[in-house]
């Protein structure tokens, strides 16, 4: 599979994904485009999270395909791939003392020539943007290893928007975030798929995923203890109680709610 055109995609075909070789999930399918959400979902241990390393060569995959822009992943230089690609993972490692804007401006070395030690005047605007629109201004002097598992959540979600990406591939990013700042997150996602970037998103909370999602992957585990698309579709179509009941064995109350126009979902039951 090659894509072909100009339209910018990133798509994996027949992809197995695991890790010494041993088969944790597959995917027969996915073609991400610009202004999409793809949102994988599913029980714990399906291996939605090890998809999302394949995807953005965090791992290699055991079979499959993977396309960029109709090269094969594995043909684009780390730089090229990251000025395409960005990657948000579960939760970050601080290897050295670096102040919170030093960390968002990571994001500007895919686009940056190796030779240069220096900012330019565009770097420096890209890494303003990113940090005003995810909260992180009066904190940009802050050391890393001095604010919270949310903050440094939201600091890698800067460094990852610096990167001026095309794609946005994040692994349960409102897992450390309080309320507030779940919804700003939310809000900032709907900014960036609305602007153009393509987004696939590891998820848990379904609250969320009604809200983001064009389309939901739920994956789960087989008895064979590969984790595989059990049912796909636009949330429309897949966010209703039997499909729910069928991925995670629990019944779940979906309660529209007038004020606000959204919908919600409680989990009542769980069954063996």
């Amino acid at each position: 599979m090659s894509g072909g055109g100009d339209t910018p995609r990133l798509q994996a075909t027949d992809l197995i994904t695991g890790w010494r070789n041993r088969p944790v999930s597959q995917l027969n399918h996915v073609e991400l485009s610009r202004g999409q959400c793809i949102v994988l979902a599913g029980p714990n241990g399906s291996g939605k999270s090890t998809i999302l390393k394949t995807l953005t060569r965090q791992i290699k995959p055991i079979a499959g395909s993977i396309f960029l822009n109709g090269r094969p992943l594995d043909s684009w230089s780390s730089s090229e791939f990251a000025s395409k690609v960005a990657y948000v993972p579960q939760a970050v490692e601080i290897y050295r003392r670096i102040t919170v804007q030093e960390w968002v401006a990571l994001g500007r070395n895919p686009h940056q020539q190796w030779w240069s030690w220096q900012s330019s005047a565009q770097d420096l605007q890209t890494v303003e943007r990113a940090l005003e629109k995810t909260g992180l201004g009066a904190l940009r002097e802050k050391f890393m290893d001095e604010i919270s598992g949310g903050e440094q959540q939201r600091a890698t979600i800067a460094m990852a928007l610096a990167q001026e990406p095309q794609f946005l591939l994040l692994d349960e990013p409102s897992a450390h975030l309080d309320f507030r700042h779940q919804l700003d997150l939310v809000e900032l996602l709907l900014q960036l798929r609305e602007g153009g970037m393509g987004l696939l998103i590891v998820l848990h909370d379904l609250n969320l995923i009604s809200r983001l999602a064009t389309e939901i992957k739920f994956l789960k585990q087989g008895d064979n203890g590969i984790g595989s698309v059990a049912c796909a579709g636009s949330p429309a179509t897949v966010l209703n109680p039997e499909v729910l009941r069928t991925v995670y064995d629990v019944d779940v109350s979906i309660l529209p709610d007038a004020a606000s126009g959204l919908t919600g979902f409680l989990p009542t039951k769980a069954w063996p």
